[in-house]
């Protein structure tokens, strides 16, 4: 079995692509301006062959993490012939041997797989996803959609549309927004932030996302009378497919219900477009449970979960992963302790 990578240019692997998978956004032409905006350059585009025939593509990014460079292929390789346990693993260690000649500076490779295997590490600092919710829009009515959802799902749409109309509230697309419009998108960010317990990237992230790429980037949000916005959804589509990448609520928009008011919104929105899918980006699985208060809100919009290879940790500097790893446990350990003392001293 002859196996060789091939540089592409970003046509190309569109080209290579269509008709036979649509192509993550992540992997696609567009997603290089977000990188850029991020200080983080293209470090190549590759087709995997197998005998002079394309089995897989994959684009990979430069990335740092404590001073430590490594490359990430979001939800890529792409795989247009079926993956095997070898398939992927032969991909794995022609990618690991040319890295390793190209830039001895690049310590672990971040990539997709669905198969585990011993060269694979759960990923450093990075919560991955092996499951995800799909709604179903091919269709391209409200009845259909409503008709792909489970019972609880049609139920809590239902209600939510009551509920909206009873208190004058309405979704609304404000893609194109100005920099300083988007100040109020991100103080309901910041109030999800603090509710559910985690730490919010800087506003400069979620604008880069729209202003980077225009004609992919769309943002949805439920306004109340008064002009109160109370949630949000940052969708990005392309190749036919949408993605919730990001999204927000405060507390006052449950009064209308509007996270569900809104996903079924964009759902019916996007698929008058054309839209055939709308992820909502990631359930649990037995590998990431973690997931499993956010995959109860989200498992009521399809019949069942979608599988998708997770991300995995690849090293290619041997002993890098696991000194990275001991590093950060380190300093864990002392933020840790030190928030011990500070509460003492309190």
């Amino acid at each position: 079995m002859a196996t060789e990578l091939r540089e592409l240019t970003a046509d190309q692997m569109r080209i290579a692509a269509a008709g036979v998978i649509p192509l993550p956004i992540e992997q696609a032409a567009p997603w290089e301006a977000f990188e850029q905006t991020q200080g983080r350059r293209l470090w190549g585009r590759f087709a995997w062959e197998k005998d002079d025939k394309d089995q897989a593509i994959i684009a990979l990014y430069e990335y740092s993490l404590r001073g430590v460079k490594y490359l990430w292929a979001k939800h890529g390789p792409v795989w247009l012939k079926e993956q095997s346990p070898d398939s992927e693993a032969a991909l794995r260690a022609d990618l690991v041997r040319m890295v390793r000649k190209r830039d001895r500076s690049i310590a672990f490779i971040r990539m997709h797989a669905f198969f585990q295997a011993p060269d694979l590490h759960e990923p450093l600092q990075f919560i991955t996803y092996d499951r995800t919710a799909i709604i179903d829009i091919s269709s391209g009515t409200e009845d259909s959609i409503l008709a792909t959802m489970t019972k609880d799902g049609r139920r809590a749409v239902r209600r939510a549309k009551k509920k909206m109309a009873g208190g004058g509230a309405r979704v609304v697309e404000e893609t194109g927004l100005t920099r300083a419009a988007f100040r109020e998108y991100y103080e309901v960010m910041k109030e999800t932030a603090r509710r559910d317990g985690f730490h919010p990237h800087p506003p400069q992230v979620y604008w880069s996302m729209l202003d980077s790429m225009p004609e992919s980037s769309r943002l949805f949000g439920v306004r109340l009378p008064d002009d109160t916005l109370v949630c949000w959804d940052l969708v990005l589509v392309h190749d036919k497919q949408a993605v919730a990448y990001y999204g927000a609520s405060t507390d006052q928009a449950r009064t209308v219900l509007g996270p569900d008011a809104l996903d079924f919104d964009v759902a019916v929105r996007l698929a008058k477009e054309g839209v055939k899918g709308l992820d909502l980006m990631g359930v649990y699985s037995p590998r990431v449970p973690e997931l499993y208060s956010v995959g109860r809100y989200k498992r009521r919009w399809c019949q069942s979960f979608t599988d998708v290879d997770g991300a995995w940790d690849v090293p290619v500097i041997p002993g890098a992963l696991s000194a990275l790893k001991a590093a950060l446990a380190t300093k864990h350990a002392v933020e840790n302790a030190v928030r011990r003392v500070r509460v003492t001293m309190g």
